[in-house]
């Protein structure tokens, strides 16, 4: 283990005794990956250090923070209100800003990756979310297990390479094997995962997809452009934040979205969802994408 890795290690056990729990001595070494003795020696260097860590009771540790001499016992302490925001606030900013990988990696170091899922997943997908993480940061190649497509509309299981989880940790992009391509695969439609003991193969095909204003990903974009008024523009600022970039006013009661998509279909949910709201200016294939959705409304093709 080299200097850093020792020091990330401090900075996670940190970070769990302090988060208010208690845990058993066999948790923690499960968890970290240590020895007995080396468990034992970490305490006792945490204790010089000025945290105060109660003899375990009943096989329990826990750092208490109001008896601790040191202030960074409440530094690297973060609430679960705190962390939400955090977490939302690095999945906000561009994928291609290398300030983002960096910012998620020193979050991986200093918290407990299920303290981030469950503060913004539902419980039964922060495991999955959890274990993607380890297999991230192990190289591993994953099996994700039923997964429910929209595009294909099938049902069964994906062999992936992992690339980065975003979104708020509600979805993955990965290199999918089969296809050989990078793909994006929503967390909540992932029945579970395996980690698989094959390491990555494809890690120089590796590329982070890109996601438009309306959520959906791709390597190509092309622009479009649509008039809107003001039911409309409030609507779109609400449900798509990152729109407002690409919107301008033009007169009264009317604005204008002129900016780059990976695909139609997000963007055209969204104006068939408000008929007589939106007027397409730009982009034909937008208009006919629209125009076979809307002949298929109130019908399964």
């Amino acid at each position: 283990m080299n200097q850093m890795e020792r020091f990330d290690l401090y900075l996670r056990l940190i970070r769990k005794l302090s988060s208010g729990s208690k845990y058993n001595k066999q948790s923690i070494i499960e968890d970290f990956d240590i020895t007995d003795r080396k468990f034992d020696r970490y305490i006792h260097e945490l204790r010089d250090l000025g945290f105060e860590i109660p003899r375990a009771k009943e096989g329990y540790y826990w750092i208490d923070r109001k008896l601790s001499r040191t202030e960074l016992a409440d530094l690297v302490y973060i609430n679960d209100e705190e962390l939400t925001i955090l977490a939302q606030a690095i999945e906000v900013i561009d994928e291609g800003n290398a300030l983002k990988s960096e910012l998620r990696r020193k979050m991986r170091a200093l918290l407990d990756p299920s303290l981030i899922t469950n503060s913004i997943l539902h419980p039964e997908r922060a495991k999955i979310v959890k274990n993607i993480g380890i297999a991230i940061e192990k190289q591993q190649q994953i099996i994700i297990h039923q997964y429910r497509s929209s595009n294909s509309r099938e049902i069964r299981d994906r062999k992936v390479e992992p690339i980065s989880l975003s979104s708020n940790f509600q979805m993955l992009c990965a290199f999918d094997i089969e296809d050989r391509i990078p793909k994006h695969y929503k967390i909540s439609r992932m029945e579970s995962i395996s980690i698989l003991e094959k390491p990555f193969q494809y890690t120089e095909q590796h590329t982070n997809l890109k996601s438009d204003a309306f959520r959906m990903s791709g390597i190509t974009s092309h622009n479009i452009c649509f008039q809107m008024t003001l039911t409309a523009y409030n609507l779109l600022k609400e449900e798509y934040p990152m729109s407002g970039a690409h919107t301008r006013k033009i007169s009264d009661g009317l604005w204008e979205f002129s900016g780059p998509v990976y695909s139609n279909q997000g963007v055209g949910r969204f104006i068939m969802s408000l008929p007589g709201h939106i007027r397409v200016i730009e982009d034909k294939t937008l208009k006919a994408h629209i125009d076979k959705s809307g002949k298929n409304l109130g019908r399964i093709v």
